[in-house]
């Protein structure tokens, strides 16, 4: 897989990312800074750092899942309690911290659950806002850890651990409730402050926000960086004092100082130092705050690094090589080009370069049948609709795949190939007698020669349109907007395969929290029959849209799913 420029996409189907929060550790103990990402609640993943490329660093996807660990909203490695490895703090539900124990050796990481709910030295629980990330390190150079936690209302309290007993969770001591007075506000508009372009000035404001610790001047202090919400840069507050006498009460500056960097809002920034040259990077996940998130809903994940001359530059805005055009991604398998191999189209909620529309891209195979290679294309040349749905088929009997194509409304478009162009045959070939947010599936489910048309939607029943004309001239009429009593959560989105290669078709359906649904059909070609499936399916991205093809032409068929990142997940079917 390659994008448009033709970089590699060595990580293409990882799903993409909408809100990556990240860390640099170095996970298996050789010596370099492997890196953390937190998608989706609950999981983070790891990806281990093999050298570089292009003036980046190059990583290795190793797991969806690091450690099997359960860490809630936000997580955050750190040598807790001093003994010279990595622990792990994390989010106990609801807003209450938790901590894993590192009882390993260097390399070899064990977490143990050391405390559920982490106490001060009062006994009181702590609480962190769960939209907020806290930060550890060592501000006063006493060898215990800080804490710090950011509040909603732009305050930080200040924590410091105190000594425990080998094994035991440590207690935290309340320095501060407003450590050095800070008090953060959003800066929509304030004076010395730059927006991004399209917003005025408004209210000031606070909000969620993510924070980091590091040594950015390496004058043997640690100075404090702060994402907010209401913020569309990286702010610095930086340590004028020293390890025994901080000062932290000076203006916050965005960063880098002359040219910062300017996104949607609410950054998560990580630091680390390049081997041994002295180098600093940062690496910043853009969680989408106060400036229209679908901007960054694709360049999400920065990469910034500093020279031995002090200056920071922007290296890459998607650090890792994933396939992804924005949010919410639905595709379609087919030959589109008609070249004798599988092409991929993937539609978008909307595209970030655009934001009034939804866009269906052509990533095109331009490799071989049995070995394909794709790269991504330009977008087809749609009428302008919100939350496009393709799906392909041969409507009219001219031998080249037509589209279909749901969107947010009720509604499902037809587009002819002709020439090199897409014709509109008809905006509205279906329009639903109930519900949104279309998405159609084509398949001949009577065996009669033509294609039928079955349509999800966000009350998650099944829509289905009989062909009641024919092969070169469709009419589809509805015979059921609940079609066989079926269900799955909301936003189905249905597909019609023969996936057990009995000879009629099947049905897979996706849906926005509940995965995939497989109902085999236990009837005839002629008389389907569906009875759900209860075997455990993959799991798979929320808003899973599934699509299918035999890529490999190894006589089975693979899935390709969309989901909420704005990627895709690509499924091998093995036996």
């Amino acid at each position: 897989m390659a994008d448009s420029s033709g970089r590699a996409l060595e990580l293409a189907f990882l799903g993409g990312f909408n809100a990556p929060r990240p860390q640099l550790v170095d996970a298996d103990g050789d010596g370099d800074l492997d890196l953390f990402v937190q998608e989706v609640t609950g999981r983070v993943a790891m990806f281990e750092r093999v050298g570089s490329r292009d003036d980046l660093p190059r990583f290795v996807f190793r797991t969806s899942h690091y450690g099997g660990l359960d860490v809630g909203e936000w997580y955050r490695f750190a040598d807790v309690d001093q003994d010279g490895d990595l622990d792990l703090l994390a989010e106990q539900p609801y807003s209450y911290l938790k901590y894993f124990r590192n009882d390993s050796r260097r390399g070899a990481q064990t977490f143990v659950l050391a405390a559920d709910t982490l106490r001060d030295t009062e006994g009181r629980a702590m609480f962190s806002d769960r939209q907020n990330i806290p930060q550890l390190g060592d501000l006063d150079c006493n060898q215990r850890s800080d804490l710090l936690i950011g509040r909603l209302d732009g305050t930080v309290a200040r924590y410091e651990a105190e000594r425990s007993q080998p094994r035991a969770a440590p207690a935290f001591r309340l320095v501060a409730n407003e450590f050095e007075g800070i008090r953060i506000i959003g800066q929509q508009g304030t004076p010395g402050q730059i927006v991004p372009g399209p917003f005025g000035p408004g209210p000031s404001m606070h909000g969620a926000n993510t924070m980091a610790l590091t040594d950015h001047d390496s004058d043997g202090d640690l100075d404090l960086f702060w994402g907010d919400f209401f913020e569309p840069g990286l702010l610095l507050i930086e340590n004028t004092g020293t390890c025994s006498s901080l000062n932290f009460r000076g203006q916050p500056v965005q960063f880098p100082r002359g040219d910062p960097i300017l996104t949607s809002g609410y950054n998560a920034p990580t630091f680390g130092q390049v081997g041994g040259s002295g180098d600093l990077e940062l690496v910043l996940g853009v969680l989408g705050g106060a400036y229209n998130p679908l901007r960054t809903s694709a360049d999400n994940l920065y990469y910034l690094r500093r020279d031995s001359g002090g200056r920071w530059s922007l290296k890459s805005r998607r650090l890792l090589p994933v396939l992804d055009i924005g949010s919410e991604t639905i595709p379609a398998v087919g030959d589109f080009d008609s070249d004798n191999d599988l092409d991929l189209l993937l539609a978008n909620k909307l595209d970030p370069a655009d934001l009034k529309s939804s866009r269906v891209y052509l990533i095109e195979n331009v490799g071989s049948v049995t070995q394909p290679a794709f790269r991504v294309g330009k977008p087809l040349g749609l009428l302008p609709r919100y939350h496009q749905a393709p799906a392909l088929g041969d409507l009219d009997g001219d031998g080249r795949l037509d589209l279909v194509v749901g969107q947010w409304g009720p509604r499902v478009a037809w587009y002819r190939q002709s020439g090199s162009e897409l014709q509109a045959v008809d905006t509205a070939i279906v329009t639903l007698t109930r519900g949104s947010n279309t998405v159609p599936g084509l398949g001949d489910l009577d065996a009669d020669g033509d294609l039928d048309l079955m349509v999800g939607e966000s009350s998650g029943f099944l829509n289905f349109y009989r062909n009641t004309g024919n092969r070169t001239r469709p009419t589809f009429t509805l015979e059921s907007d609940e079609y066989g009593g079926l269900k799955v959560g909301r936003r189905s989105a249905p597909l019609l395969i023969d996936i057990d290669r009995d000879g009629d078709l099947d049905l897979l359906v996706g849906s926005e929290l509940d995965g995939l649904t497989l109902f085999r059909n236990n009837g005839t070609r002629t008389s389907p029959r569906f009875q759900r499936v209860t075997a455990r399916l993959p799991e798979v991205p929320a808003l899973a849209a599934p699509a299918a093809g035999d890529f490999d032409r190894d006589g089975d068929l693979d899935l390709v799913i969309g989901g909420v990142g704005g990627g895709a997940v690509y499924l091998e079917q093995v036996h």
